[in-house]
């Protein structure tokens, strides 16, 4: 029996934070928080309300929504899950913006996309333990408040476990990570994160990116042969990196993430979503960490930095009006990318920097 609630506080309310919170918030000895940004007035009035495959559907209100860290900070959270995306303005802040709720006993959970995400969890609460969750449900936010789980490429949602923190108390570590999967049967312990981490960046740094250039989903992805062929290509760069990294992934791990693309309902990346809706992209975490890693063990990725430059390129023009967002139809194509990216592209493509990938890869008109 638990003696006071167990309190988790959700910083980053989106469609994945949104997620994971509604799976925690279903235990009675559970007490939630959340720290909402453009969603808190849906969320404070009218909760989150979720249709899902996994679980089905439902809905639930948060103990308590907020708009900072600081509204909360006289609560002893047991655990603050950071489910905020890591774009270029959060990627150091959001380890600062945390840091009121987090006491020595607080457990710390990053259930963020991308590779090296708990870094700076690690630098700023080094004597904390960490624990790295990887989401493997597609999730969607179309609406505030409204969240849409449609489908997934593992039959659990989320795998977790202990971040490498050099701690000698893995007892205490254990049973923190015990406590957090064992309140929903669609989380799954890990005991290699490393390994985990890098099998879903080989879907991650591959197939997202090529779907946020192209504007296309995951069963559209198949139908395309020069945008397949990149996504391949990316793979296979990620796969050497990661493998060079000391991740254990099988041999075959390239024709596994490809074959993600035959998913029951199609998948469209988050990327994909943020780009058509007129958000910053999570190009640092899901493409720049990738080089980044390559040039520190040794590894030569064109690909991946000729799809990041492209990327980063977008995110640039994001916020101007929205003649660079995308379609909101999920079935159209790109609806207008400047002339200033498809050159781009294709230049790097003739100077072989996507080697066998044609410049055909770039967005086509809707």
């Amino acid at each position: 029996m638990h003696k006071r609630p167990l309190e988790i506080l959700i910083f980053g309310a989106g469609a994945v934070g949104s997620t994971f919170g509604w799976r925690l918030a279903q235990n009675p000895f559970v007490r939630l928080s959340a720290v909402c940004r453009s969603n808190y007035t849906s969320i404070k009035t009218n909760g989150i309300h979720l249709r899902t495959t996994l679980w089905g559907n439902g809905s639930f209100r948060p103990h308590r929504v907020v708009k900072a860290v600081p509204d909360v900070q006289n609560v002893a959270f047991d655990y603050v899950v950071c489910a905020n995306k890591l774009t270029p303005s959060d990627a150091v802040s959001f380890a600062e913006a945390i840091r009121p709720a987090v006491r020595p006993t607080t457990t710390l959970v990053s259930v963020q996309n991308g590779i090296n995400v708990e870094r700076p969890l690690k630098h700023m609460f080094e004597g904390n333990t960490i624990l790295s969750a990887i989401c493997y449900a597609s999730c969607q936010q179309p609406l505030p408040g409204r969240v849409q789980q449609l489908t997934q490429i593992r039959p659990f949602a989320f795998a977790i476990g202990t971040y490498h923190s050099g701690s000698t108390d893995t007892k205490s570590e254990n049973n923190k990570l015990e406590k957090l999967v064992s309140l929903d049967s669609k989380f799954k312990a890990i005991k290699d994160v490393n390994t985990e981490r890098w099998t879903k960046m080989m879907f991650n740094g591959s197939l997202n990116p090529v779907s946020a250039l192209t504007g296309l989903n995951s069963h559209q992805l198949l139908q395309d042969s020069p945008s397949l062929t990149l996504a391949h290509r990316l793979a296979e760069e990620i796969y050497e990196v990661a493998s060079r990294s000391g991740a254990n992934l099988p041999a075959d791990s390239v024709s596994r993430t490809i074959s993600c693309l035959q998913s029951p309902a199609p998948i469209v990346p988050s990327m994909l979503q943020d780009a058509r809706d007129g958000r910053q992209m999570e190009v640092e975490a899901l493409c720049g960490n990738i080089w980044r890693q390559a040039d520190a063990v040794g590894v030569s990725v064109p690909a991946v930095k000729a799809t990041y430059d492209a990327l980063t390129s977008m995110n640039q023009k994001i916020g101007i009006p929205r003649q660079y967002a995308f379609a909101s139809d999920p079935h159209t194509s790109v609806a207008d990318l400047s002339t200033d990216l498809a050159s781009e592209t294709s230049r790097r493509a003739s100077e072989h920097l996507l080697c066998d990938v044609q410049p055909s890869i770039t967005p086509v008109a809707a």
